[in-house]
């Protein structure tokens, strides 16, 4: 009677080890795949800002070539890339510190997402700011009957 406990008590043992190390295999599984999407993230978050620099850089020298005004709208679109640009960023720290996260970590990430946030919601003030002096000029361009310079 002994024996047939003990064995058992063996099998029992073994599927609890077994199910351990399977959790243990599961886990490390879904923070390759989560550190990879961070990565991709990360990289199009870049991506974005990188391209939406380039680009407003080049239709800033080819306006100042051609002699145009075109600022406020190359300030608009520059500033939409950033703005998208900098909500990947947060969301790749959010992945980053959902993986492994100690106090310290979430202590950086509310301050990263606080500081990126701020920054957001200035472009986004910007933004309106000169939409709504593009639109005064588009106005006063109306009334006063001038043609608008492109």
């Amino acid at each position: 009677m002994a024996k047939n406990s003990e064995k058992w008590y063996n099998s029992i043992v073994m599927n609890i080890g077994l199910f351990s190390y399977s959790l243990v295999e599961i886990t490390t599984s879904l923070e390759s795949v989560s550190i990879f999407f961070a990565a991709i993230i990360g990289y199009i978050g870049v991506t974005v800002m990188a391209y939406g620099g380039i680009k407003s850089a080049l239709h800033f020298i080819l306006s100042s070539i051609r002699g145009n005004n075109h600022l406020p709208y190359i300030r608009i679109d520059l500033g939409k890339h950033l703005a998208l640009g900098l909500e990947f960023l947060v969301g790749k720290d959010i992945i980053e510190t959902i993986i492994r996260p100690s106090w310290d970590d979430l202590g950086k990430l509310a301050a990263i997402i606080a500081l990126r946030t701020a920054v957001t919601m200035m472009l986004s003030w910007e933004l309106k700011e000169i939409q709504e002096e593009i639109a005064q000029d588009e106005a006063y361009m109306r009334m006063s009957g001038a043609k608008k310079k492109k």
